[in-house]
């Protein structure tokens, strides 16, 4: 996926210099902005999220998604991703492959160290979660103007870049393969 750069005007700071003045202050009306956005986007991934077959908890579709994005972590890397500690990140890994959606294999060079990936059937719940999530904002996108459409790139492609040196991440949203 290629990433789209904000189209910067002259008023634009240049990135990574704070805006208006050098404080980097954001004013309350528009943290509250975002906020909000942020919220009602969760509400409207929850509940593309209902009704997936099997029915899996938040807990087990965050695992599922983490998995899909590294393709085979280890236990470790996957309780990291998690917030969650090695042993509560096993009994979960226990109960998707219980549910058949994920395998445990041994690693190549360690035998000891346990890799996680998804089944044909995970791999099937995690195809259909992103198309139902992808349809539910491409249907309140269709609301928007093109025009409209294209600065919410921009202004959600420089959000991320904002993220990415607060965070000293390197990794874009979005540009993690399955």
């Amino acid at each position: 996926m290629t990433q789209r750069r904000p189209r910067l005007s002259a008023d634009d700071p240049v990135a990574g210099e704070p805006a208006a003045g050098g404080t980097g202050e954001v004013p309350d009306d528009v943290t509250a902005a975002v906020e909000r956005v942020l919220s009602a986007a969760a509400l409207l991934w929850s509940r593309a999220d209902q009704g997936l077959e099997p029915a899996v908890s938040p807990i087990q579709l965050r695992a599922v998604e983490a998995i899909a994005r590294f393709g085979r972590p280890n236990l470790g890397r996957l309780a990291e991703e998690l917030g969650a500690i090695p042993s509560s990140t096993s009994r979960l890994c226990d109960r998707l492959e219980a549910a058949g959606l994920v395998v445990r294999e041994s690693a190549l060079a360690d035998r000891r160290e346990i890799i996680v990936r998804l089944s044909k059937q995970g791999e099937r719940l995690y195809s259909e979660l992103t198309g139902r999530r992808r349809a539910a904002v491409r249907e309140v996108l269709a609301q928007l103007t093109p025009a409209s459409r294209g600065r919410l790139l921009d202004a959600l492609t420089e959000f991320d870049l904002a993220r990415e040196r607060q965070d000293g991440s390197t990794e874009a949203l979005g540009s993690r393969t399955a």
